[in-house]
């Protein structure tokens, strides 16, 4: 029999995911929207940096498309079981890269990304053995023969395709 306490902890738990889910879905298939048409003339009212952040973000319609299906992939991938640690750390990605620049470009929306941010972290939290299983999966010791002069030849290799990249793709 369930305690009140689990209960409370497992409406807690969908309560986040669903405010996330809801939240990034709605956000991702805007996006191409959001940034459409954006006159920095248009809207003196936001700061400098909110004016230059969105100018950057309008300039392509690629650009949102491709933020906005991350977060609609993420929304979704959160609602399923199997599929809510990818979610969750395709989101985190996101919305880091969200706070970074709306931190730097003093944009009002600031709180909002910490705030989801903050949720997909509680989400994790109560799936803190399924996250520790993938970091210890990705960070397992792994016995490997290592051929030394392979590893050698390979970055010799490396240093001069890095080197002649920037003349062989002038070209183009």
């Amino acid at each position: 029999m369930e305690t009140a306490q689990q209960k409370f902890l497992y409406f807690v738990y969908w309560t986040a995911i669903f405010v996330v889910s809801g939240s990034m879905l709605v956000y991702g298939i805007a996006k191409p929207i959001q940034f459409q048409n954006f006159s920095a003339t248009a809207n003196s009212n936001l700061s400098e940096g909110h004016q230059i952040m969105w100018t950057f973000y309008s300039y392509t319609k690629a650009y949102p498309i491709i933020i906005g299906a991350f977060e609609v992939i993420g929304a979704v991938a959160i609602l399923f079981n199997r599929t809510r640690v990818f979610g969750c750390i395709l989101l985190t990605v996101i919305l880091s890269n969200i706070i970074i620049q709306d931190y730097l470009y003093d944009v009002f929306a600031l709180m909002t990304a910490v705030f989801y941010q903050v949720l997909v972290l509680l989400i994790l939290l109560f799936d803190f053995k399924k996250v520790k299983n993938v970091f210890t999966e990705l960070f397992k010791p792994q016995a490997k023969n290592r051929h030394f002069v392979l590893l050698f030849v390979a970055l010799v290799v490396a240093l001069v395709v890095k080197f002649f990249e920037s003349r062989i793709f002038s070209f183009f």
